[in-house]
């Protein structure tokens, strides 16, 4: 029978090899060989991380925070503290690795995930915009790919390093000398991936969260395109109920603007809304509207 650490390092080497199969062979080897700081990282990489653990940086992926506006869909949330901003679009995925591969499988580069935020910072969150909304962070695909690959290479530097000790295997059976020389090596975990480093995201912090209110306008602009918006409204092609929609957008903005502390925010996503409903119509009147709101919120 073959070397099982070479074994080890082939199948590292085989991308078709799936890197759940791969971490079973390498808790084989860990086990037989008494490895316990490296079984035990293996045994966290096979079942997941728990809310006490350390989770490597490799595990950490970056995004984009988003809100479910029921209107528009998905759109981004903007943080007034760039360091919040920073640690909130970076969070560490704990799932196991086969759940990871589950979720890859039969999607594109091009395809995004989203990691809801806990019910605490969700609330947190939720107090900047102008509606309670679900908030989660999206991310790539290739951000969890990056985490395979890392696990990928982890157990093939590990491998080549056991047999850089002359531990090598015969079948799934190490020699006692092998067995006493693994035991005077330090094999290290960290060592194969670095140090956790990086900002650690707490997701239960009380760290005050302030969404952007940074939208400048000019009440009188606004005031006089939402009026050509109200008088023009019949001339657009739209539906009777997203007529009705578009009336009830102008009359929020409009009473925003009659407060004596005005939520830029919520005449923001007036407006926004707006401009959606618009570029639905179709006429002159709706695209001379519609460039009248764009010069609103650039």
């Amino acid at each position: 029978m073959g070397s099982v650490v070479l074994e080890l390092q082939r199948d590292a080497l085989n991308r078709s090899v799936p890197v759940s199969d791969l971490l079973r062979k390498a808790l084989v080897v860990a086990r037989k060989l008494d490895l316990s700081e490296f079984q035990q990282w293996i045994e966290k990489e096979l079942s997941g991380y728990n809310d006490t653990d350390e989770i490597p940086h490799y595990r950490e992926v970056s995004g984009q925070i988003r809100a479910w506006n029921p209107y528009r869909g998905w759109i981004p949330v903007i943080i007034e503290d760039p360091g919040a901003a920073e640690r909130l679009s970076r969070r560490k995925n704990s799932q196991s690795i086969a759940e990871i591969e589950n979720l890859l499988e039969g999607t594109s580069k091009n395809s995004t995930f989203h990691m809801p935020f806990s019910h605490e910072l969700q609330r947190e969150l939720n107090a900047g915009m102008p509606f309670e909304t679900e908030i989660t962070l999206f991310t790539q695909s290739s951000s969890l790919i990056r985490v395979i690959d890392a696990v990928r290479t982890i157990i093939l530097n590990w491998s080549l390093k056991l047999e850089e000790s002359d531990i090598r295997g015969e079948g799934l059976s190490f020699t006692a000398e092998e067995k006493k020389e693994a035991a005077t090596q330090s094999y290290n975990v960290t060592n194969f991936y670095g140090p956790v480093t990086g900002p650690q995201v707490q997701q239960g912090s009380k760290e005050s969260i302030q969404i952007s209110g940074t939208f400048q306008f000019d009440t009188d602009v606004v005031t006089n395109v939402l009026n050509q918006i109200r008088h023009t409204l019949d001339d657009v092609d739209l539906p009777p109920d997203v007529r009705a929609e578009a009336q009830s957008e102008i009359d929020t903005v409009h009473a925003q603007l009659r407060s004596p502390k005005p939520k830029p925010s919520i005449i923001r996503e007036g407006l926004q809304s707006l401009r959606s409903i618009l570029e639905g119509a179709g006429g002159g009147a709706a695209a001379h509207l519609l460039i009248e709101l764009g010069k609103l919120l650039i």
